[in-house]
């Protein structure tokens, strides 16, 4: 064995417990690779310690190395404050503690973490968690929280959709589009927000519509449009049900006006249709078209008001 002088039996004690200054434990482990001896000497001292915890051996070696350790701990207990029993397990608990805390949080704010829906191409269908459903017409996005926390129920719209809401009297359902808000607490109706204007059609129930510090109350077949530069809020009464094309595949018009079923047939069929002169736009239509073919409302369109039907370019144009 390899020894040396500052290596004592009070340091291994020390080292033994994890009471030894960082500068102590490094000298006992740098003593301990320096000779297989040396850890067997230590391997001997734990044993000793172990057996301190035991009736006391036959082996008198063992009794007196026992009692001298005794004395030992004795006089480090006296000269330093006793270490707490559990100090490294109640580090552990507490590191555990801020571990899963951290998670609980992180799980609850990931549980209620924005939806986004974005409908590309083709018509969306989803169902919220309050059990409302909202149809995403094509090119719209649409985003809500995972769970409605609160005094409300706020969702964002950017494009077109419609709304069935499960009443609540308790919690109103609210709707942002491009500076509108659209508050009810159970009903069905359409949002419409692009090229900045927002417009609202309500089907069923009774709608608040507002913008800055202005609103206004809409009901069944009612309509507002409000443009984006404007806080103007005045309502007229809703002709057809040209609305729900993107999801019922009709376009039932009640003396619409010609412009406002050109507007959806553009939408519809991604055309270009013109209403080349100004006295045709608001000719009133009362018809239902079912899954009929562009060609077959136009021709429908010429028919009912003798207006000439022309292809041009990547245009048609009535007049």
């Amino acid at each position: 064995m390899t020894w040396n002088a500052t290596i004592t039996d009070d340091l291994l004690v020390k080292y033994l417990l994890d009471e030894a200054t960082v500068a102590e434990w490094e000298e006992v482990e740098q003593w301990l690779a320096a000779d297989a001896r040396n850890q067997k000497y230590l391997d001997d001292f734990k044993l000793i310690i172990q057996k301190s915890q035991m009736p006391a051996a036959n082996d008198e070696k063992d009794d007196a190395a026992l009692a001298r350790l005794h004395a030992r701990m004795e006089r480090e207990k006296a000269e330093v404050p006793a270490r707490p029993l559990f100090t490294r397990t109640r580090a552990i608990a507490a590191v555990l503690m801020i571990a899963v805390g951290s998670w609980l949080a992180y799980t609850l704010l990931s549980q209620n973490k924005p939806i986004s829906l974005q409908s590309e191409a083709n018509v969306l269908t989803q169902n919220l968690p309050d059990g409302s459903t909202v149809i995403l017409n094509k090119h719209s996005s649409f985003t809500y929280p995972a769970k409605f926390n609160g005094d409300t129920r706020t969702v964002k719209l950017n494009g077109e959709a419609f709304f069935e809401v499960a009443a609540n009297q308790q919690k109103p359902f609210i709707i942002e589009a491009n500076g509108v808000t659209v508050q009810v607490v159970g009903t069905s109706f359409n949002v419409k927000s692009s090229q900045g204007q927002t417009q609202v059609i309500v089907e069923t129930g009774v709608v608040k519509v507002s913008k800055l510090d202005k609103s206004i109350t809409l009901l069944p077949g009612e309509k507002v449009d409000v443009a984006s530069n404007s806080d103007v809020l005045a309502k007229e009464t809703n002709r057809g049900k040209l609305y729900n094309y993107y999801y019922s595949s009709e376009l039932i018009c009640d003396k619409t006006p010609l412009h406002e079923l050109v507007q959806v047939l553009n939408q519809k069929f991604d055309t270009n249709i013109v209403i080349s002169n100004p006295k045709l736009e608001d000719l009133p239509i009362s018809t239902t078209f079912n899954n009929d073919s562009l060609n077959e409302i136009l021709t429908v369109i010429h028919e009912t008001f003798k207006v000439g039907v022309e292809y041009k370019g990547n245009q048609i144009l009535l007049k």
